[in-house]
């Protein structure tokens, strides 16, 4: 049915909800793979790092973008000021995430610590224990923008398929999911046997993940078919409607799905050449940033307005619904 979706925030702020979530997921993950095997993968570490410094940044940058737009009145950077506004905390977070990310990517590259030992030799010599309390810090601070990014959404509460907290869930476990999918392929470059042994624990840790997320998918969209008309017809145009394409294909069947049987194939061996073994890891991953991706395109473009509507014209829309199904 056409008509039904909404154009004012399109694929930029999808972007941005996408990356930060990607970014407060992987760094995450990421502190958990260093704090839990005591820096045995300093790769790991550099990487991750830096792969959700940057993804913050760009994810950023594409909401700056898009300033001009109807989408601006959720910049909430604007609210620096008011402690009690979901738009300063969100703020506060990104601030204090960029921060924490960008001094732990720094301190945990070698070649950027010997050039600040040529300037500044204390700083430098202090350069292990500024990455370990950044990335503490960062850890927490990651996990609550992977959230704000689905409460972000929740804060508008004229927007009937935003308008519950099984949003931040989603997007948080949608989140690690993605963040674990980097992290696992980062994993699969290390070559000694601990780091294959972290692999099977990370991608089992992976499958519980993509299974929260399709239950949380369910849940959410339970709860909408037995709400209001606005609910049901929001949640029917990405079931049914103008975004159900999307929705089937590209979040069902290829960012959870393909991810969920590739990596039980991997672990139960079916594979045993490496080499295929880890293209099967890397195809998983992409596939799970695709959806991630989707997923936050589907909501954003699928979060109309409460209408209100004569019961007569309600059911003509279900008829329609009904005839595409």
């Amino acid at each position: 049915m056409s008509g039904v979706v909404q154009t004012t925030w399109v694929w930029e702020p999808a972007i941005y909800l996408f990356l930060g979530g990607l970014a407060g997921g992987a760094f995450f993950v990421t502190a958990l793979v260093r704090f839990l095997i005591k820096n045995a993968f300093p790769k790991v570490t550099v990487i991750g790092a830096w792969t959700s410094t940057i993804a913050l940044i760009v994810g950023l940058l594409f909401l700056v973008v898009d300033v001009a737009k109807p989408f601006q009145a959720m910049m909430m950077w604007k609210s620096f000021v008011n402690p009690s506004s979901w738009m300063a905390i969100g703020a506060w977070l990104l601030f204090a995430a960029v921060l924490a990310m960008g001094l732990c990517a720094v301190f945990s590259t070698s070649k950027i610590v010997a050039i600040v030992e040529s300037f500044c030799g204390p700083l430098a010599r202090r350069a292990e224990t500024i990455s370990k309390v950044c990335m503490a810090l960062g850890a927490v601070f990651g996990l609550g923008v992977a959230m704000y990014t689905g409460v972000l959404l929740w804060s508008a509460h004229s927007i009937p398929l935003w308008n519950t907290p099984l949003i931040p869930v989603l997007f948080t476990i949608s989140a690690l999911d993605a963040g674990a999918s980097v992290i696992l392929a980062a994993l699969l470059f290390e070559k000694s046997g601990e780091a294959s042994i972290f692999v099977k624990r990370v991608s089992i840790a992976l499958l519980v993940l993509i299974v929260l997320e399709a239950c949380t998918l369910g849940a959410l969209f339970c709860m909408h078919l037995g709400g209001s008309m606005s609910q049901v017809l929001s949640a029917n145009t990405l079931l049914k409607g103008d975004l159900s394409i999307q929705f089937w294909v590209l979040v069902v069947i290829a960012g959870l799905a393909i991810p969920f049987v590739l990596t039980v194939l991997e672990l139960a061996h079916v594979v045993h050449k490496p080499e295929l073994s880890r293209l099967m890891h890397f195809g998983a991953a992409a596939f799970a940033l695709v959806g991630g991706f989707t997923l936050r395109f589907v909501i954003l473009t699928g979060g109309m307005h409460a209408v209100l509507m004569s019961p007569s014209a309600y059911q003509a829309m279900l008829g329609v619904y009904t005839f595409i199904g």
